[in-house]
């Protein structure tokens, strides 16, 4: 009997027969003398995977068995200090995925008894991150690992600590955030060379991580102040540069740009929007795009509408809302379909466009109309079993969190867009969104206050909130801190930069669009959106770049 990986003889190996029980000498050999024509045969060693086999007359006299090694010892080291990591994760997994687990002493060391054949072997540590080893033929593996913890503070640009603002590795491998007193410890990453910090309502900084492994960072604030393009205006040469203008001569420093609303407007690669006929629709060439905006300092936005999805629905009926009576599609009040925000399937779809876009080049993906329908008959919308508040919310959150993971994942800033009215009364409205669910999970919240989509009533003032365009911002901001207390940096409302068609209601003009911009600026937003379907804005109500 010999060692599998060494060849080393195997003194004391038992061999289990019929007729009783043999164990090799110290050469690693023993004599069986058969008593019948066939006899089974056991070989069984400490540390080493047992055989069971047929010893038969007539076989060969001499007989060779290699048995294979189970036991796996080693250490586990710092690579700077060569000091042993105690207290880490150290699992051997087998080809099926099974695993055992332990964890290291105080000098890094670790025994396993079983190893499978085929096994690999993965080191975490909280200081290290992870690593993994092919066992291959070894009984003891001493491993190294660097250090990959970084930890530091960040304070804004008067010296005060910023709390909340995240840190996150540049390479995706691990993410923390600062405490009330702005310190971090970035910890569970792999080969973190350089961490990106970012928090509300300041520009993102990214910082090579030195042999100290200490990081002092101080942002600055920034201010995002966008204007809308939509399909009409990236159609448009003329109008496209006439929101750049707008850009170059005033303080907007930002565009919105729609890629998907009913179809995607560039050549996307997502195979679940490119399986649907007539979903893929080329407006225009991202990278082209972006390189002018990038040369012109112009922050990007991406919207993408989620779950108002007509195509898709049509395309893909058993991701739509179904319709009771008909048994078909369900319709909105304007006679588009909508997809069923309960189908993950479609939570993975948008995440995948979200991160596509982010890889793009995009420094924002804005998620829009991530909610169910709220206009039209919903009596007879079947949704599946369990329309509930509690589900719907869930829903929404699902995929929201989802989104916001996989774009920040692929380097981008993630907002969404809610309903206004959702601050005003807490509950989900029967759309599955509420301040309270969805703000945690956005970099920013950009609720669409348009005073003229207020009713009567809505706020606490003498008239229409129409009428009070200051107000209603103001008012609607101040309630949602009441749903998401100090959150007030995440904020950074969609206004209103257009007059509603409906008589009696009041011309917006440059006073009432910069009656909001101020409201929104006093009550200490990190930016705010003008919305304006035609792509035609105020420019007089802007102040100069």
């Amino acid at each position: 009997m010999t060692d599998r990986y060494t060849g080393n003889e195997i003194p004391g190996a038992r061999l289990v027969l019929d007729a009783g029980v043999l164990s090799t000498g110290l050469d690693g050999s023993a004599t069986v003398e058969l008593l019948s024509e066939t006899a089974p045969l056991t070989i069984e060693a400490s540390g080493y995977e047992s055989i069971t086999t047929t010893l038969a007359r007539g076989g060969p006299a001499d007989w060779q068995v290699a048995l294979r090694p189970t036991v796996l010892r080693g250490r586990l080291a710092d690579a700077e200090t060569s000091s042993g990591i105690a207290g880490a994760t150290v699992a051997v997994v087998a080809p099926d995925g099974t695993e055992q687990i332990t964890t290291t002493d105080t000098d890094g060391r670790f025994a396993f008894e079983r190893v499978p054949e085929g096994a690999t072997v993965r080191f975490s540590s909280v200081d290290h991150g992870v690593a993994e080893v092919l066992v291959g033929e070894r009984t003891e593996i001493d491993h190294e690992m660097r250090p990959s913890f970084v930890s530091g503070q960040v304070t804004d640009a008067t010296g005060a600590p910023l709390a909340g603002a995240r840190v996150a590795a540049t390479n995706g491998s691990a993410e923390s955030f600062t405490g009330p007193d702005g310190t971090f410890h970035l910890t569970g990453g792999t080969d973190v060379g350089e961490v990106l910090i970012s928090a509300p309502g300041f520009a993102e900084q990214t910082i090579v991580v030195g042999e100290s492994r200490n990081i002092a960072a101080t942002l600055e604030g920034e201010m995002i102040k966008a204007v809308y393009a939509n399909l009409g205006v990236l159609s448009d040469p003329e109008r496209w540069n006439r929101l750049i203008e707008i850009a170059d001569t005033t303080e907007i420093n930002a565009i919105v740009i729609d890629v998907k609303q009913d179809t995607i407007y560039y050549d996307t690669q997502v195979p679940f929007f490119r399986d649907i006929d007539g979903m893929v629709t080329p407006l225009f060439d991202p990278e082209e795009l972006l390189a002018e905006l990038d040369a012109r300092g112009i922050y990007s936005i991406a919207r993408m509408v989620v779950f108002k999805d007509p195509v898709v629905a049509e395309g893909r009926p058993d991701l739509a809302v179904r319709d009771e009576v008909t048994g078909g599609l369900w319709r909105d009040m304007n006679g588009a379909p909508w997809v069923n925000a309960f189908h993950h399937e479609l939570w993975t779809a948008n995440a995948d466009l979200g991160a596509e876009l982010a890889r793009l080049g995009f420094d924002e993906v804005q998620y829009d109309y991530i909610r169910f329908p709220s206009d039209g008959d919903l009596r007879t919308a079947d949704f599946g079993d369990d329309y509930s508040e509690a589900s719907r919310r869930a829903a929404i959150t699902g995929a929201v969190a989802l989104g916001g993971e996989r774009v920040r994942e692929a380097g981008a800033v993630f907002a969404i867009d809610l309903f206004p009215i959702i601050a005003l009364l807490g509950d989900d409205q029967g759309i599955g969104q509420t301040l309270q669910d969805l703000t945690p999970l956005a970099d920013y919240v950009c609720l669409m206050v348009y005073p003229s989509h207020y009713e009567l009533g809505n706020i606490p003032v003498d008239g229409h909130p129409n009428d009070f365009p200051a107000e209603t911002v103001r008012y609607t901001l101040e309630r949602s801190q009441e749903w998401v207390p100090g959150t007030m940096k995440k904020m950074r409302p969609w206004l209103q930069d257009f007059t509603y068609p409906l008589e009696g209601y009041s011309v917006y003009g440059p006073a009432e669009v910069r009656a909001q911009i101020d409201a929104a600026e006093e009550m200490g937003v990190s930016g705010w959106l003008l919305w304006n379907a035609a792509g035609e804005f105020e420019v007089s109500a802007l102040a100069p770049e």
